[in-house]
């Protein structure tokens, strides 16, 4: 019997655990049903010098939590406020599920400072 009721105990706690396992942690979504704006290169996952210039202040006026990335969109027109060394400027972009942006920094010869932006590093594959 009691070989029984560790047998029964083990398995209800596999499941658990597989269950738990299998599931997405909450408020993360699949990275294909958003775009994603990323601070470094996505393919060295690093971008020096850019990563403490250029951040992102705000989405659609609300503040994000991670302003150097990542920062999740939903599909959509968005107005995304960058700063590059203090200096302020709103992009308002569509993005579609799956794309992925990447900071830059542009220079203007005889200006201080720099003016963020977003390229579009990764598209969506049709």
């Amino acid at each position: 019997m009691k070989i029984r009721t560790v047998h029964v105990v083990f398995a209800i706690f596999s499941a658990t655990l597989v269950a738990g396992c299998a599931a997405p942690p909450a408020g993360t979504r699949a990275p294909r049903t958003v775009a994603l704006i990323m601070s470094g290169d996505v393919v060295s996952y690093s971008a020096p010098g850019l990563s403490s210039r250029v951040s992102v202040v705000d989405v659609d006026g609300k503040p994000v939590k991670e302003p150097y990335g990542p920062v999740e969109l939903a599909p959509g027109r968005h107005t995304v406020n960058i700063a590059c060394d203090g200096a302020n400027s709103p992009h308002t972009l569509s993005v579609t599920a799956g794309e992925v942006y990447q900071f830059e920094a542009r220079t203007k010869p005889g200006v201080k400072g720099c003016v963020g932006g977003l390229t579009r590093v990764r598209s969506v594959n049709p």
